[in-house]
Order: structure tokens, then C-alpha cells, then sequence
């Protein structure tokens, strides 16, 4: 693993759009397709709406809504917000592209997290929603796959279904905005009764997806996630069981604040000698660490330039040489001789930090 995955344009993706140039695609989802983008030498994420949604007023009302969420939210626990156009022909949002790995990703390629590794998750996230909250928003899918795990701490990502508090609101009592494995049972029933406390029901499903490996519910249906079914706790560490266990309360009063999250996390890190401040690297598994320290250190693929166009030349419009001309001596080309690449050398930070990593490892578990 490690490293971008970056697959081609396809027939009729576009090659530009609002002055960015893109270079190829990150991923694809129900509303609209991310591509890499260029507009400097620095990367963005630039998401574009389908063309066959956006002439779909409830589409565009609900990419404007995802708007506003990323606005309102800022660049310190997501991807900040560079540029966008929600009426556009076909709308699209220009975010900063961070390079680091989806928790989803990692978990698939090595497997649970540490228990300390856990709790700096809990923190993480829960830092995250506290400030999300902040600003009046609701995220309503909190999940592995929409967390990024940077050296510098998580980044949860995608806006589109979050809620914008005291907006006009999308949503119906028929609708199930989210993903049934992580949603809590209130939300499932009715997409109106999403709340802080369900994102919160949602941090701890995502921590018990991190902490042993799958996922706490297989629920298929809505109606399934709506009963007060106990979830599958098996391989979560006895220090994590309370607080999960509290996050997936059933009844919505019996569940624990993002705050009060956490501050029990903060709690277990100090408690484990994790530094609170200037963390050079998270407590993660070495395999986690390495992955994540890869994609740091490896830059983005630069965009190759652009083709120079070449104006197409009739025969016409060739001269004929002269039969009595005498032709001229065809210049000599000197090609330079390429000088041999010098080997690659350890990029000296992550070189640095995985050393670190190596006499520190005790420290953290895992």
C-alpha cells in the first residue's frame, strides 16, 4: 500500500473545470465524480455533480448544502475549501487534496488498530465532531471510509449528507441518509432525528471498526438498525468496552458527549505517556505508521505539461524546391548524453521518524 491511486480520465470526463486542470480520478460516489486537480503546483480534490443529477433542483440544493458544510468547518479537521461554483452547468467544489490514507484502507490491509491507538482515534474524532457541532452542522456519516489518518492527526472528509442546522432541510422520515453498519437506530428510522448524539453513536461504531477489525452491526435493511440489536464487540479491548458500550447506548440520553469523549481519551493517552503536545507521529500499529508515513513522504505525481499544439500543414502549403537549387547541408544535432541518475536515497524525515518509531515502540503498544 502507500502511495496515490490515481486512475485515468475516462471518454467524456472533463479535462478542465472553474480554471483547474485535471489530471485524473480519485474516486466516484452516488452524487458526482473527485478528480486530482491542478490550477499551481499545488493539488486539489475537485468534486464534480453528475451531469445527469445536475439539472436535479434537490441534487443542487443538497451539493450547495455540502457547500456550506465544508465552508462553515474549515481546514483544521477536513480538507479546507478552495474554490467552488454550485451553479454552475455542472456544479463542483474545489477542496485542499490531502495525501494520507482512509482509516478504511488501513484497517483492510493490516487489520485492528492497537488499543492506544484507539483512543488517540477517540480523540481525534472526537475533536473533530466537538468543532463540526460547533458550527451548528451535522455530519451523519461518520465511518471509516470519510476519516483520512495523517502524521498530524485525523481529517474526517465528506460533507454531502450533513445537515446544516436551521437550513431548510432535505431530508424525509423515509429516507436513510448514512451507512447502516455505523448509523444510530434513531437516524435509521428517521433521517430527521439525526443529531450530535448520533454522530456520536457513530464515533463509537467507527472505534469498534478500528479497534477489532469489522464492522459492529451487518444490518442490510433500515428496519434492522432501528431494533436495539447489541452489537458485535468481539476482539475490543476490556479498556475500550465501557466507553463503546456508552457511545452505542440505544436510548439517545444515555449517550456520552463528544466532549466528555474526548476528555476520557485524553485521559487514557496521558495516562499511557502519549505526548499531548507536538506529537511527532500518532501511536499506531508499525504497519499503520509505515503506510501512513509512505504517503506523506512520497509527493503527489506532478501533472506532466501540456502538449504544445502543433498547427496541422497542408501538402499545398510546402515549397518545392528548385531543381537547379542546391540543397542546403542538413545541420548536425548534438544530442547530450543523459548523465546517470544518482541512486535513490531514504527520504531523511521519514528515515528520522521511523527510527523513532522503532525506539519508542513499547511506548504505544501495537
Amino acid at each position: 500500500m502507500g502511495g496515490m491511486v490515481l486512475q485515468p480520465l475516462r471518454a467524456g470526463d472533463p479535462k478542465r473545470i472553474g480554471g483547474f486542470r485535471l489530471d485524473g480520478r480519485l474516486g466516484q460516489g452516488a452524487m458526482g465524480v473527485v478528480y486530482l486537480g491542478y490550477r499551481s503546483t499545488r493539488p486539489v480534490a475537485v468534486k464534480v455533480v453528475r451531469p445527469q443529477l445536475a439539472e436535479d433542483e434537490y441534487f443542487r440544493r443538497r451539493f450547495a448544502l455540502e457547500l456550506e458544510a465544508i465552508r462553515r468547518v474549515g481546514g483544521f479537521h477536513t480538507a479546507a475549501l478552495v474554490a467552488a461554483d454550485p451553479n454552475a452547468d455542472t456544479p463542483w467544489i474545489a477542496t485542499q487534496y490531502i495525501h494520507a490514507p482512509s482509516l478504511l484502507e488501513l484497517l483492510d490491509q493490516h487489520g485492528a488498530v492497537s488499543e492506544i491507538g484507539a483512543w488517540w482515534l477517540a480523540a481525534g474524532l472526537a475533536d473533530a465532531l466537538m468543532h463540526i457541532h460547533s458550527v451548528r452542522l451535522l455530519h451523519r456519516d461518520l465511518k471509516p471510509a470519510n476519516v483520512l489518518v495523517a502524521a498530524d492527526g485525523v481529517r474526517v472528509i465528506d460533507f454531502g449528507i450533513s445537515h446544516v442546522n436551521g437550513g431548510t432541510g432535505l431530508t424525509t422520515a423515509s429516507a436513510a441518509l448514512g451507512t447502516l453498519a455505523y448509523m444510530a437506530p434513531e437516524q435509521a428510522k428517521d433521517s430527521r432525528k439525526a443529531s450530535e448524539a448520533a454522530d456520536v453513536y457513530s464515533l463509537g461504531a467507527t472505534l469498534v471498526h478500528a479497534a477489532t477489525g469489522h464492522a459492529p452491526f451487518y444490518a442490510q435493511m433500515p428496519v434492522q438498525r432501528t431494533l436495539d440489536l447489541e452489537p458485535d464487540l468481539t476482539g475490543l479491548p476490556t479498556a475500550l468496552v465501557d466507553l463503546v458500550t456508552r457511545t452505542l447506548s440505544y436510548d439517545v440520553e444515555d449517550r456520552p458527549t463528544a466532549q466528555s469523549v474526548l476528555e476520557e481519551a485524553m485521559g487514557r493517552l496521558l495516562d499511557s505517556g502519549v505526548p499531548a503536545d507536538a506529537q511527532a507521529y500518532p501511536p499506531l500499529p508499525e504497519a499503520f505508521l509505515a503506510d501512513v508515513l509512505q504517503h506523506q513522504a512520497e509527493p503527489v505525481r506532478a501533472p506532466a505539461p501540456e502538449p504544445v499544439p502543433v498547427p496541422d500543414i497542408e501538402p499545398d502549403d510546402v515549397p518545392e524546391a528548385e531543381p537547379d537549387a542546391v540543397p542546403h547541408p542538413r545541420p548536425v544535432v548534438t544530442t547530450p548524453v543523459a548523465e546517470p541518475e544518482p541512486e535513490d536515497t531514504p527520504d531523511r524525515w521519514a528515515a528520522r521518524w521511523r527510527s523513532r518509531i522503532e525506539d519508542r515502540r513499547g511506548d504505544y503498544g501495537g
